[in-house]
């Protein structure tokens, strides 16, 4: 019987994250994603308890206080967190958690152990260059020029990116699939 993974995927805006994670979750039966929850604005192609859940400020607050949160912060003026239930209900049913999280909560559940029980896998997804992702970022068509200044600014900030153990440049999809392919594949079996 396999042993149970988490492998928490971050990167900047743009880096393909998302097309990676949807990837994993097309080839590999036998993971699942957990669902965020945040305080943003819902984008007009979002779908609320799919993309993320929509919460407000003072409902984020209650699950703070409650201590419901595996991991929680504040990234580009907006809330986000973990609920440790969506980890916990993944791994009920699936081999493979997979948890979107930017560079200070993948630091804190992967330097801090705070899923204990589970085997936790960082992997850091970033683009080839500082110009291909603002070209990604402004092609997506959703962020303002100040948001996207903003964005690659706080991109590559070398010392948040310590402590994953994989990274994958992501210059081609074939390749980033292929590599992503193969660490799921190693890791499972261990």
């Amino acid at each position: 019987m396999p042993i149970k993974k988490c492998l928490i995927f971050s990167g900047p805006s743009g880096s393909g994250k998302s097309t990676l994670i949807k990837f994993v979750l097309r080839t590999f039966r036998s993971a699942c994603a957990t669902v965020s929850c945040t305080t943003r604005l819902r984008r007009d192609s979002e779908v609320d308890g799919l993309d993320y859940h929509f919460i407000s400020h003072s409902e984020f607050d209650e699950l703070v206080a409650s201590g419901e949160f595996l991991e929680h912060t504040e990234c580009y003026g907006n809330r986000y967190g973990t609920l440790r239930s969506a980890v916990y209900d993944v791994l009920a049913d699936h081999d493979l958690c997979i948890i979107d999280l930017d560079y200070n909560g993948a630091h804190r559940v992967l330097a801090h152990n705070i899923i204990p029980e589970y085997e936790c896998v960082g992997i850091l997804v970033l683009p080839p260059s500082l110009g291909a992702l603002e070209s990604r970022l402004h092609f997506r068509n959703s962020e303002t020029p100040e948001s996207i200044k903003r964005r690659i600014d706080e991109s590559f900030n070398v010392p948040k990116i310590a402590g994953y153990q994989h990274v994958i440049i992501n210059d081609d999809a074939d390749a980033a699939f292929g590599d992503i392919t193969s660490i799921i594949t190693s890791i499972m079996q261990q």
